[in-house]
């Protein structure tokens, strides 16, 4: 598989940080001669678009925007608005999601393309 193939089957698993839907669209952007290309995807259903990349400063910035999409709706479970979010991933499933662990009580969300739902009920 190459890289274009793989970024597809990768990001096709994980939510968009936007609206978190998952179906997105890959394009490859080789602008700048003798550069390498950078791989962009774009959400099929808000069209937010952002880079594919392993940079960490890249990820922080998508993990600000997810907080700040959970925090105006709160924990499901008792609405405070003190989330820490992380990125997981279940490398025998290779299902990837974002975590929200409510800072006051506790409490463990699992945050994905069907919105952000309280585990353990």
């Amino acid at each position: 598989m190459n890289k274009l193939e793989t970024i597809e089957t990768i990001v096709q698993k994980i939510p968009c940080p936007i609206c978190l839907n998952s179906r997105f669209q890959i394009n490859l952007s080789c602008d700048l001669p003798g550069s390498p290309c950078d791989y962009h995807a774009v959400c099929g259903h808000c069209h937010y678009k952002f880079v594919v990349t392993e940079d960490w400063k890249d990820h922080e910035d998508i993990l600000r925007k997810v907080k700040e999409h959970v925090e105006k709706s709160g924990c499901p479970k008792c609405k405070n608005q003190d989330l820490q979010i992380e990125f997981l991933c279940d490398l025998e499933s290779e299902d990837c999601f974002f975590m929200a662990r409510c800072q006051a009580n506790n409490h463990y969300s699992r945050i994905d393309q069907n919105g952000i739902r309280y585990l353990f009920n």
